[in-house]
Protein backbone atom coordinates (compact mmCIF):
# COMPACT_ATOMS: atom_id res chain seq x y z
CA UNK A 1 0.00 0.00 0.00
CA UNK A 2 1.27 3.45 -0.92
CA UNK A 3 1.17 6.50 1.31
CA UNK A 4 -2.39 7.83 1.79
CA UNK A 5 -3.78 5.06 -0.41
CA UNK A 6 -6.82 3.99 1.59
CA UNK A 7 -10.55 4.53 1.44
CA UNK A 8 -12.26 7.28 3.41
CA UNK A 9 -15.71 6.52 2.00
CA UNK A 10 -17.04 4.06 -0.54
CA UNK A 11 -15.98 6.37 -3.38
CA UNK A 12 -13.10 8.51 -2.10
CA UNK A 13 -9.57 7.69 -0.98
CA UNK A 14 -7.29 9.93 1.06
CA UNK A 15 -4.80 9.97 -1.81
CA UNK A 16 -7.25 11.96 -3.98
CA UNK A 17 -6.96 14.90 -1.57
CA UNK A 18 -3.20 14.99 -0.97
CA UNK A 19 -0.98 17.85 -2.09
CA UNK A 20 0.70 16.77 -5.34
CA UNK A 21 4.09 18.21 -4.45
CA UNK A 22 4.63 16.89 -0.91
CA UNK A 23 1.86 14.28 -0.41
CA UNK A 24 0.71 15.98 2.79
CA UNK A 25 -3.01 15.85 3.54
CA UNK A 26 -5.17 17.96 5.81
CA UNK A 27 -8.83 17.15 5.31
CA UNK A 28 -11.97 18.16 7.17
CA UNK A 29 -14.31 15.16 7.60
CA UNK A 30 -17.35 17.28 6.69
CA UNK A 31 -15.88 18.00 3.25
CA UNK A 32 -15.55 14.30 2.51
CA UNK A 33 -19.02 13.60 3.87
CA UNK A 34 -20.61 16.27 1.65
CA UNK A 35 -18.61 15.11 -1.38
CA UNK A 36 -19.79 11.53 -0.83
CA UNK A 37 -23.39 12.76 -0.59
CA UNK A 38 -22.87 14.73 -3.82
CA UNK A 39 -21.36 11.67 -5.50
CA UNK A 40 -24.34 9.55 -4.44
CA UNK A 41 -26.78 12.13 -5.82
CA UNK A 42 -24.74 12.68 -8.99
CA UNK A 43 -24.65 8.95 -9.71
CA UNK A 44 -21.27 9.13 -11.42
CA UNK A 45 -17.65 9.31 -10.27
CA UNK A 46 -16.29 12.70 -9.19
CA UNK A 47 -12.70 13.55 -10.07
CA UNK A 48 -10.93 15.65 -7.43
CA UNK A 49 -8.48 17.88 -9.31
CA UNK A 50 -7.30 19.77 -6.22
CA UNK A 51 -7.72 18.93 -2.55
CA UNK A 52 -5.26 19.95 0.13
CA UNK A 53 -2.51 22.38 -0.91
CA UNK A 54 0.62 23.14 1.07
CA UNK A 55 1.73 26.79 1.07
CA UNK A 56 4.26 26.25 -1.69
CA UNK A 57 1.83 24.49 -4.02
CA UNK A 58 -0.92 27.00 -3.29
CA UNK A 59 1.40 29.83 -4.38
CA UNK A 60 2.49 27.86 -7.44
CA UNK A 61 -1.11 27.49 -8.69
CA UNK A 62 -2.01 31.11 -7.89
CA UNK A 63 -4.26 30.31 -4.93
CA UNK A 64 -5.25 33.06 -2.51
CA UNK A 65 -3.26 33.25 0.71
CA UNK A 66 -6.18 32.20 2.91
CA UNK A 67 -7.45 29.50 0.54
CA UNK A 68 -9.60 26.89 2.25
CA UNK A 69 -7.62 24.29 0.28
CA UNK A 70 -4.88 25.02 2.85
CA UNK A 71 -7.27 24.06 5.68
CA UNK A 72 -8.65 20.94 4.02
CA UNK A 73 -12.04 22.60 3.60
CA UNK A 74 -12.15 22.94 -0.20
CA UNK A 75 -11.90 20.73 -3.25
CA UNK A 76 -11.97 21.31 -6.98
CA UNK A 77 -14.04 18.82 -8.97
CA UNK A 78 -13.88 18.25 -12.73
CA UNK A 79 -17.27 18.74 -14.42
CA UNK A 80 -18.02 18.75 -18.15
CA UNK A 81 -19.62 21.90 -19.58
CA UNK A 82 -23.00 20.40 -20.39
CA UNK A 83 -23.38 19.04 -16.82
CA UNK A 84 -22.50 22.20 -14.93
CA UNK A 85 -25.97 23.59 -14.20
CA UNK A 86 -27.19 20.30 -12.69
CA UNK A 87 -23.94 19.88 -10.76
CA UNK A 88 -24.31 23.35 -9.21
CA UNK A 89 -27.88 22.53 -8.14
CA UNK A 90 -26.85 19.26 -6.51
CA UNK A 91 -23.84 20.85 -4.77
CA UNK A 92 -26.16 23.47 -3.27
CA UNK A 93 -28.60 20.78 -2.14
CA UNK A 94 -25.70 18.95 -0.46
CA UNK A 95 -24.90 22.04 1.62
CA UNK A 96 -21.61 23.38 0.30
CA UNK A 97 -21.10 26.92 1.60
CA UNK A 98 -19.38 28.19 -1.55
CA UNK A 99 -19.81 26.87 -5.09
CA UNK A 100 -17.78 28.48 -7.86
CA UNK A 101 -17.98 27.19 -11.41
CA UNK A 102 -15.09 27.74 -13.81
CA UNK A 103 -17.06 26.95 -16.99
CA UNK A 104 -14.53 26.70 -19.80
CA UNK A 105 -11.93 25.25 -17.42
CA UNK A 106 -14.37 22.41 -16.63
CA UNK A 107 -14.25 22.43 -12.85
CA UNK A 108 -16.07 23.58 -9.73
CA UNK A 109 -14.53 24.86 -6.53
CA UNK A 110 -16.52 23.62 -3.51
CA UNK A 111 -16.06 24.81 0.08
CA UNK A 112 -17.41 24.08 3.52
CA UNK A 113 -17.20 26.56 6.38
Amino acid sequence: MRLNDFRLTKDFSLKEFECPCCHTVLLHPLLVSKLQKLRDEWGRPLKVTSGYRCGSHNREVGGVEKSLHRAGQAADIEVRMHDQERFRELAAECGFSKIIGYGERHFFHLEIS
